[in-house]
């Protein structure tokens, strides 16, 4: 932790009036207006209410003999205060209600009941409030002459497309560093915190990431960034074998998106090298080679949009101690809408976690190969149709459920959203999915059951 914050603070110092954050524009409705302006200060509110029901059924075992159902309401407020001091200075804090900091939402029924009567439940307040965001960002000419910036606080945090780093969700502590040295061209550099240890020891987990993005012209993006995650005491295996030792992990996408002839096109290419360090004989060092790739096209026919999408991260079969070839992710407990809704998001992957211990969730693309076909249509102005369907296979083989037989079948998964948007501001829409399980979620015993979860919801935003 100390030689970490000297390197930040002597970077601060060196970039402060010169480099520094590319903002990211906060989500404030178009239509939102000042509520309170003194001076040269403005500052303007938005939030949202957001209540949903969902429904899930086999997504825990694959297994309709056993209790694998699960029903629930929860509910969601967010409140946003974004104070823009001057034309250059923007603060911005966003609070969120939850059961805990690790829930974006409460769950109905759930409350500590303040209640009366011969029948004393019910009446109870929901939730606590916690800081989603909290940044302040300061953007000029600086010492170079060029528009740069500095972002600085707690706030989301995703990597290109987000097939290694996506915690948009709740956010990271980072400094942000950005620079445009011509309209085109954004150079930039980002300390994140991931997690903090002993505060007097080097026991964190942090990462360092610099990017390159050019737009040739307004149909083009193009982007490179090398990051770098140092977990300076990670731990490794279970029980008593367990062990912790430092941890070093690289990153390089390549990644690009454009528009040629009515066509949308995307491209991305994740590779990692790196090692954790060894711990005497029967600990060696394990070398880490994992990549990953993502090819998108879809085209517009109105008022429908097709899309075909490809995605594969690569595996490891375990059979070598000293080498981890799965593709690593970090990422959060969050529905990419691009991506399959029970796969994933509602059970876990094919992918293993870095230690080769358990089967992870929310792992994206991580030892997985699979393609989409996606079809999207606004039906009328207020309603919105969306389905995907995927076909689903593993890299390496597995037994997610424990099978005696390892498989590369994961199935394959049909999605949908639907949308209707009552006023300006307000929206309901069902959305989930249904996995037909492969035999790579067979149990010892018996093959697998289908699983599918679906939700509603209605939110309504200011």
């Amino acid at each position: 932790m100390k030689k970490t914050v000297s390197i930040i603070m002597a970077l601060v110092f060196v970039l402060a009036c010169a480099i520094s954050a590319y903002a990211v524009p906060a989500e404030i409705p178009a239509n939102t207006k000042a509520v309170v302006a003194k001076g040269t200060t403005q500052v303007t509110i938005n939030g949202s209410v957001r209540v949903r029901g969902e429904t899930r059924h086999n997504t825990n075992d694959f297994n309709s003999d056993r209790g694998g159902n699960m029903n629930y309401w929860d509910q969601q407020v967010r409140l946003g205060i974004t104070a823009d001091v001057t034309p250059n200075t923007t603060a911005r804090i966003v609070l969120e209600n939850g059961d805990a900091a690790n829930r974006s939402d409460f769950t109905w029924g759930t409350e500590t009941y303040e209640a009366q009567g011969t029948i004393p439940v019910g009446n109870g307040k929901q939730g606590s409030i916690y800081v989603l965001e909290a940044w302040l960002q300061h953007k000029g000419s600086g010492l170079f002459g060029v528009p740069a910036g500095i972002k600085i606080g707690h706030q989301p945090i995703r990597l290109g497309y987000g097939l290694f780093f996506d915690q948009t969700k709740f956010g990271n502590d980072a400094i942000l560093f950005f620079m445009n040295p011509t309209k085109e061209l954004t150079l930039s550099a980002a300390y994140i915190k991931v997690t903090e240890g002993n505060s007097w020891n080097e026991d964190d987990i942090n990462a360092y990431s610099f990017i390159t993005a050019y737009s040739p012209d307004k149909n083009t993006n193009l982007s490179l960034d090398v990051t770098y995650v140092d977990a300076q005491a990670l731990g490794i295996g279970s029980g008593t074998s367990a062990y912790t030792t430092p941890f070093h992990l690289w990153n390089i996408g390549l990644r690009g998106d454009t528009k040629i002839a009515g066509f949308g096109l995307l491209a991305d290419v994740e590779i990692q090298t790196g090692k954790a360090k060894s711990q005497g004989i029967t600990r060696p060092e394990i070398k880490f080679s994992g990549w990953a790739l993502k090819l998108g096209a879809k085209y517009k026919l109105d008022p429908v949009t097709l899309s075909l999408t490809y995605g594969f991260g690569s595996g490891d079969d375990g059979s070598d101690p000293t080498k981890n070839k799965q593709f690593q992710t970090l990422q959060a407990s969050i529905w990419k809408q691009d991506f399959t809704y029970v796969y994933d998001f509602r059970t876990r992957t094919s992918a293993k976690n870095y230690q080769k211990s358990a089967y992870a969730p929310n792992a994206y693309v991580s030892n997985l190969s699979y393609f989409k076909l996606g079809g999207n249509a606004d039906i009328t102005k207020a309603l919105n149709a969306d389905l995907g369907v995927f076909f689903l296979r593993s890299h390496k083989d597995v037994a997610i459920m424990g099978s005696k037989n390892p498989s590369k079948n994961l199935g394959w998964e049909i999605d949908g959203r639907i949308t209707y948007r009552f006023d300006k501001n307000i929206s309901y829409w069902v959305e989930g999915g249904y996995l037909f399980a492969g035999s790579a979620f067979d149990s010892p015993t018996k093959g697998s059951d289908n699983a599918y979860a679906f939700r509603q919801g209605i939110q309504v935003t200011f």
